[in-house]
């Protein structure tokens, strides 16, 4: 994976402090605790001090800080006092003065604000510190710190997993072990009090798992080379074909724990993850398609396989569809409670108060405290408000693939991105019938994925995850102008000055050396011998013979 330099100076302490909400956030009933939902709190609270410790380093869009700085703002508008006539002539207002007037005949207090209860919609504000806290501390590190947590994540669905194992086996012949209070027994749940929130958790990670098990086949290639089948298997005994095998490990256990949550939509989610991922991935083994045409129609056969195999699963393991289980009369009840207090809303997490006068009567004595439907219920609770946000969100998760999926080589930080996305709109779907985004620990999960989803991808990679195509047009002669081939246009060839110019005096002339012709081999030459040695000069006067000429 390609890695840039670090984003933020303190992002080794933000990723520490990401590792221990994301161990911590399922332990104690998925943090929907009081006690669990206080330190998570305050553990999101000190990510948010160390992220925005240098403001100018969080690399956020102005449409993406708007929209969290509407997210926060929006309970804070609704705990602003205001005068009790103008909140009574609200929308909605009447069945809650008639119960106020049966608890206070004396009369109402002067000032009253946008909710119908501010203890709840304070709850509602601070729950948000977490997701926020996660998202905007995940958008601050470098990609293998991505890498990194997205591993954990895995790790922490894997481990739900086997105990959702356990306790459905168990839970058949007798007591189930490590059940968990509220549970009901005789399904998977993990540490989750509800067998659907595990299902969501696992459903979300699904597509990480099987993406990183994608990338990480045939990354590394034998000694000896070559295209053949067995030598691009033979990775499978290096680091990178073990880890493999441990990604496909992960996503089998993964895969089996969503089946026997017992959950429809959750395994509904996980066979569209294997349609998703193989539709994206296929193509893609490796991340430049290792294994050609042969490999993709083997991925999509296995993917599309898989997920047909499921449809029977779904039938035979699940517990109680959606129409046995009074979500239609539920979400009827909702839409009414919508028409009732639209368009400000009764106040962010008020839906279990303003929804009793309205609960169905063939629930009984049942406490209905969720709509089964985010939407609904957060349309319901913020009105027209909660309408923009989701319309906004929607509209940045459509933008953003536009920039995560290309059609050039992708980087393992690539298929990371594009998974989160995946994970996403899985989640997304799944709030349809279910509640999954009420749960503390499911909220730290889904901003993580954002936060990986969302980061520019220029960021995680130093090319900006552009391949630099090759040159087709021919490339021009700075001296005569002429068109030259790539190949002759790396030499570069020194102008000659123009026939009439005066040669410079002073210009030093370096000839270039000639290039020696091929010449047949040859025996070396005898060497010459050595000529004959010369007597050394004497010094005047001695051994020297004076002639004199008789003259």
């Amino acid at each position: 994976m390609n890695t840039a330099e670090p984003i933020h100076p303190l992002s080794k302490a933000i990723l520490i402090l990401l590792c221990v909400l994301l161990v911590l956030a399922p332990i104690f009933r998925a943090g929907n605790t009081p006690l669990a939902g206080i330190l998570l709190q305050w553990l999101g609270l000190v990510i948010l001090i160390t992220s925005l410790w240098r403001p100018r380093d969080v690399a956020l869009t102005r449409t993406e800080t708007g929209l969290i700085l509407l997210l926060l703002a929006i309970p804070l508008l609704y705990l602003i006092p205001l005068p009790s006539g103008l909140v009574d002539a609200l929308p909605g207002r009447g069945l809650i003065l008639a119960g106020q007037a049966i608890l206070a005949p004396e009369g109402g207090p002067t000032w009253k604000t946008l909710s119908i209860d501010p203890a709840l919609t304070v709850a509602a504000g601070l729950v948000l510190i977490v997701p926020v806290a996660v998202f905007i501390g995940t958008r601050l590190l470098d990609a293998k710190s991505l890498l990194i947590l997205a591993q954990l994540l895995i790790v922490i669905a894997v481990v739900q997993a086997i105990i959702g194992l356990i306790q459905f086996g168990t839970g058949q012949t007798g007591e189930t072990l490590l059940e968990v209070a509220g549970s009901g027994g005789r399904s998977g749940t993990g540490t989750y009090a509800n067998r659907n929130h595990l299902a969501g958790l696992l459903a979300m990670t699904l597509p990480l798992t099987l993406a990183l098990l994608l990338y990480s086949l045939g990354r590394k290639r034998t000694a000896g080379g070559g295209g053949t089948w067995r030598r691009r298997a033979a990775f499978l005994g290096s680091g990178q074909g073990n880890l493999a095998l441990l990604y496909g490990a992960a996503a089998l256990i993964i895969l089996i724990g969503l089946v026997f949550t017992r959950s429809r939509t959750g395994i509904a989610m996980g066979m569209l993850s294997l349609v998703l991922i193989t539709l994206l991935f296929a193509r893609r083994i490796g991340g430049s398609n290792t294994f050609g045409i042969t490999g993709t129609i083997i991925v999509a056969a296995i993917g599309f396989g898989i997920a047909i195999g499921l449809a029977p699963v779904l039938d035979r393991f699940s517990v109680t569809g959606v129409v046995e289980d009074g979500r239609h009369a539920l979400f009827a009840s909702t839409l009414t409670g919508i028409a009732t207090f639209f368009p400000i809303g009764s106040g962010p997490g008020t839906f279990p108060i303003a929804f009793t006068p309205l609960q169905p009567l063939e629930f009984g004595r049942q406490f209905v405290n969720r709509a089964h439907n985010d939407y609904l219920e957060w349309t319901m609770d913020v009105g027209v408000l909660a309408l923009a946000v989701i319309l906004l969100a929607f509209i940045l998760y459509l933008r953003q693939w536009t920039r995560v999926y290309t059609r050039h080589e992708w980087s393992q930080s690539r298929f990371l991105q594009v998974s989160a996305g995946v994970g996403l709109l899985l989640i997304a779907l799944h709030e349809i019938v279910d509640y999954n985004l009420a749960i503390p620990a499911n909220q730290a999960f889904f901003a993580l994925l954002a936060g990986i989803f969302f980061m520019p991808p220029e960021r995680l990679e130093p090319n900006g995850g552009r391949r630099r195509r090759q040159r087709r047009t021919p490339h021009l002669d700075s001296a005569t102008g002429a068109a030259v081939m790539p190949e002759m246009a790396r030499v570069s060839v020194a102008p000659q000055p123009p026939p009439d110019q005066i040669t410079n005096p002073f210009a030093e002339v370096v000839s270039p050396a000639p290039t020696p012709a091929p010449t047949a081999v040859s025996p070396a030459p005898a060497p010459a011998p050595a000529p004959d040695p010369q007597p050394a000069p004497s010094a005047p006067g001695v051994g020297r013979t004076e002639h004199r000429s008789n003259s």
